[in-house]
Formats: C-alpha cells, sequence, structure tokens
C-alpha cells in the first residue's frame, strides 16, 4: 500500500493544501503545534475510517468552515484507488472509487499502523487503550474481523439503548426483559467470538512478540507474556465455548446492576489486557521506558506478522515517537525501519532527524502553520 497524494481542504489547521508522498520514508518536520500530527491523522482517517487520537467531526473542521474534505490516492497490488471522505459536523460521507462504502470497508483493503506518544502509555493508561492495541491487531490477522468489531459495537449500542431506556423510565421492566431476551443470544454470540478472537490473535503473536522485545532491548533471556481478563480471570488459553460460558455467567451475575446502572457491564469492552514482563504486571513493576519497549515491540510484531500473513508490510506512521525512545531504543527501531519494505511517515521537532534515514527515496517536508514547505 502506498499513499501517492493527499488533498485537505479545510481540515485542521490546512486550507487548502496537496502533497505529494515518496514511497519509502516522508518526514514532516515542524515546531509543535504546526500540523503534522494533522497529516498523519487525515492519512490514517481516511484509510482506516477513524482517528487514532480522540476527535468529533466539529474538532476536524476548520474553524469558521461547515464542511471539511479529504481526498487520497492510493497503491496496492498494482491497482489504484481513489478515496474521498466528506466532513461535515453532524456526518461522514466516504467513497472508494466514486462508490459510497463504510470505515468497516476501507479497514478491511488497507492497513496502517500507528506508533504514538499515545500508544506508548497504554500500559499505564486505561484498558480502553489496550482494547484499541489489541483490535488493531486483530484486523492484522484477518481483515474479516473489521466486520466482527463493528457488529459487536452495533449489538452492544442496542443493548446499551434498552438499558437505558429502562433506566429513564421509558420502558418498564417487563418490556426491558424481553428486549433483552431477545437480544442477548446474539450479543453473547458476538461477545464470545470477538473474545476468543483476541485470546487467539495475542497467542499468535507471542513468538514474534518476545523477539522483537529482545531485538529492542539487547537482552535474549527478556520474557514478555500476555493475559487477557475476563472478569479479573486470564482467559488465555479458553476454548471458545469456555469464553461463552464465562461471559453468559458473568451476565446473569450482574443482571441487576445492569439494570440500575443503564448500560452494558458484561462483554469484551469490559476485558482488560495485560503484559507481563518477567512474569510481573508491566503497569506495576516495569519502568517508563521499559514499558515503552513492550508497546514498541508489540507494534514491531503486528508489523512482522501482518508481513508473514499477507506478503506485504502495513503503512507506518510514527507520530514524535522517536523523541520519546532513549537513544538505544531509537537506533534499533531505525534499523528496524531499514530493513522492512513499506512506506513510512515520521512526525518530529527534530531538524535533523532526516540524516538518521541512509535512504534515497526521502522526502522531508518542512510544517508551518498549516503550510508546507519542500526541504
Amino acid at each position: 500500500m502506498i499513499f501517492e497524494k493527499l488533498r485537505l481542504v479545510n481540515f485542521r489547521n490546512y486550507r487548502d493544501v496537496v502533497v505529494p508522498f515518496s514511497p519509502r520514508v516522508n518526514v514532516f518536520v515542524g515546531e509543535n503545534g504546526q500540523g503534522k500530527t494533522n497529516l498523519l491523522e487525515a492519512m490514517y482517517l481516511i484509510s482506516q475510517g477513524d482517528s487514532f487520537r480522540y476527535s468529533d467531526n466539529r474538532t476536524l473542521i476548520n474553524s469558521n468552515n461547515q464542511e471539511a474534505l479529504i481526498q487520497a490516492l492510493i497503491t496496492q497490488n498494482d491497482l489504484h484507488y481513489k478515496l474521498k471522505l466528506g466532513l461535515s459536523k453532524s456526518r461522514k460521507v466516504l467513497t472508494l472509487n466514486d462508490k459510497k462504502v463504510s470505515s468497516t470497508d476501507v479497514r478491511k483493503i488497507f492497513a496502517s499502523v500507528v506508533f504514538s506518544p499515545e500508544s506508548l502509555a497504554s500500559i499505564k493508561e486505561g484498558a480502553d487503550y489496550r482494547r484499541e492495541l489489541v483490535d488493531e491487531l486483530l484486523i492484522t490477522f484477518e481483515r474479516r474481523n473489521a466486520d466482527l468489531i463493528a457488529e459487536y459495537r452495533k449489538a452492544l449500542k442496542t443493548r446499551n439503548k434498552i438499558l437505558k431506556n429502562y433506566l429513564e423510565g421509558l420502558n418498564d421492566k417487563t418490556v426491558t426483559e424481553n428486549l433483552l431476551d431477545a437480544l442477548n443470544p446474539q450479543f453473547l454470540r458476538l461477545a464470545a467470538d470477538l473474545s476468543h478472537a483476541r485470546i487467539n490473535a495475542l497467542a499468535g503473536l507471542s513468538k514474534d512478540f518476545n523477539n522483537a522485545m529482545q531485538y529492542i532491548s539487547k537482552n535474549d533471556a527478556v520474557d514478555i507474556s500476555v493475559e487477557y481478563l475476563i472478569s479479573d480471570q486470564n482467559a488465555v488459553g479458553f476454548t471458545r465455548e469456555e469464553v461463552q460460558f464465562a461471559l453468559q455467567k458473568r451476565m446473569n451475575e450482574l443482571h441487576d446492576a445492569e439494570l440500575s446502572s443503564g448500560t452494558s457491564l458484561v462483554g469484551p469492552h469490559k476485558h482488560d489486557i495485560v503484559f507481563l514482563y518477567g512474569q510481573k504486571d508491566s503497569r506495576f513493576y516495569c519502568s517508563q521506558g521499559q514499558q515503552r519497549a513492550i508497546i514498541l515491540s508489540f507494534k514491531m510484531a503486528q508489523i512482522v506478522y501482518h508481513r508473514k500473513a499477507h506478503g506485504t508490510y502495513p503503512v507506518l506512521m510514527l507520530d514524535d515517537v522517536l523523541s520519546e525512545l532513549d537513544k538505544a531504543k531509537r537506533d534499533a527501531l531505525i534499523t528496524f525501519l531499514h530493513e522492512i519494505n513499506t512506506q513510512i511517515f515520521v512526525t518530529t521537532t527534530d531538524f535533523t532527524l532526516p540524516e538518521s534515514f541512509s535512504l534515497d527515496q526521502l522526502s522531508v517536508l518542512r510544517i508551518k502553520d498549516g503550510h508546507i514547505l519542500d526541504e
């Protein structure tokens, strides 16, 4: 997958700009707050259907405007794709080769991996960050998992609406329980499918994850493992039937609590992922540098696995990540990037960073206040 060109109209701090890209390494250089991350966000948004940082449509649209536009030309497997994303304050309209498509549709076609300061902080942040890491991995393993994630979120939204309506007095208990009885079999099936898919993906990544961590840390004795927690119980190794049994049991236990809270308290949206370093919980026993190395290794393993599974590497986007790493880990990552044949985008405030990439196909773009200047 190669981004050939990107156009932004009234997106974030960009008025109207067209950016051509190198098929290899593209470095966006500039001071903080100039729009470097906005370029990465636009590419990720149009190829994955969502942003990798918190946003709603209103924050994506340049102030004093009602609409924004992102257009991209992408080449993959000798095929050319024209993507267009129209944004208003209330909706998104995504088209692929002039045909309207969903976010799930494009996620199944195009693969991108983002390294960001937020992702490096996933271990010490809330469980939702770690769940997002694993769901990105799921699509790497099998593109149709994008459908599974979308279907589960849709069923969860419906279930939450039923519970909320009861809490607000719009439906009585009998009506609510009848609606839940009708929905719960489908909800439990999707919840079990998604949970088990996550468990399988984590197990499948284990070897590459350990190899990457040993490479980054320069220590062959490093041992990394992952626990997948369902109601504080490690479900790694569970069969799908065991997963569904655990979910059903927990749903029965929390039935009254769900009614009184007006929201679903059971399902993969409540599960957690724990990274173990030497069999110890990395949230409490690892330094910040070690935590960053774990997530960096996880992302690197995801890239390697994608190559094994699909024969190609995903596009890589590194949002000011190199400045978050110590010199040894930074050098190891740059060496890794040199060894993989894919398109790479890097944002940085370090004007000397491009010198680290000894590649012929290197494009350096200086970003200032939503404007792009060729170096």
